[in-house]
């Protein structure tokens, strides 16, 4: 049976882990990825800009297919587009929003813009390639002041636990109970306690029984109290260390 109150003291950054900082990694590794996709949409709707051709294209097929995702059905829509490149006659059938399937029938025409070097690669809406990584930007944009709101609020309790365990008061509780938190496929379970003011408290949840069952009910366990407040138990934020001792040096 392992004692959780002897370290060793764990970092901020697994303190953060700890703590629930898992959040804002995945928030950053969202606005990363938007970035490179908006990235490379604007490199796209460059090139339309700079190098594209417009033309008028004919619409000689529409179709939608149902699709499952997330557990429900949607509707995607395509155009399928005939038009003259350079030296060739190019049909293209690409994914569209809805308003443009519904405005697009058999037969009718639409402005489309193409590459000379890649006549494949159209735009049945023009501008819509700069306008798609525009948007993806902004999206990035806010994911990314998300990301620190979420950590500026999880780091504080990184930080407030490292604090707490070294400069905070020092308290002593008596444990009254395991407390089990039910999860959609899991439990978790978290050490409750009292202090002397009768003021509840609890640790931060483990997946596992095992490591609480050295603290019955009854036991006096240590606690800092950090600069917030809360009370953090030794076993979740680790032991403080002793302060080195400076010799004395008497006068000659």
């Amino acid at each position: 049976m392992s004692d959780l109150t002897n370290g060793p003291s764990p970092g901020f950054w697994r303190m953060l882990r700890r703590t629930g900082g898992l959040l804002p990694v995945f928030l950053a590794v969202f606005m990363v990825i938007f970035s490179l996709i908006s990235m490379n949409e604007m490199r796209k709707g460059l090139a339309f800009a700079s190098r594209g051709v417009e033309t008028t294209g004919e619409v000689i097929d529409r179709q939608q297919q149902r699709v499952r995702r997330d557990d429900r059905w949607q509707i995607d829509y395509y155009l399928t587009m005939r038009f003259e490149a350079v030296d060739e006659v190019v049909e293209v059938r690409q994914e569209v929003r809805q308003y443009v399937y519904d405005t697009s029938d058999i037969g009718s025409f639409r402005d489309v813009c193409y590459l000379p070097e890649a006549p494949r690669r159209v735009e049945f809406e023009i501008g819509e390639t700069m306008r798609d990584g525009r948007t993806m930007r902004w999206v990035s944009l806010a994911i990314g002041i998300a990301t620190l709101g979420v950590l500026w609020w999880k780091g504080s309790k990184a930080v407030d636990a490292i604090r707490a365990r070294k400069f905070g008061a020092v308290e002593y509780v008596t444990v009254t109970g395991l407390r089990e938190v039910k999860h959609k496929n899991s439990t978790a379970y978290a050490l409750e306690w009292v202090d002397t003011e009768g003021n509840a408290g609890n640790s931060m949840t483990r997946g596992a029984r095992a490591p609480f069952e050295a603290y019955p009910v009854g036991t006096q366990i240590e606690l800092f109290r950090g600069v917030s407040r809360r009370m953090w138990w030794v076993g979740d934020v680790g032991p403080r260390k002793a302060a080195t001792t400076v010799p004395s040096v008497g006068k000659r």
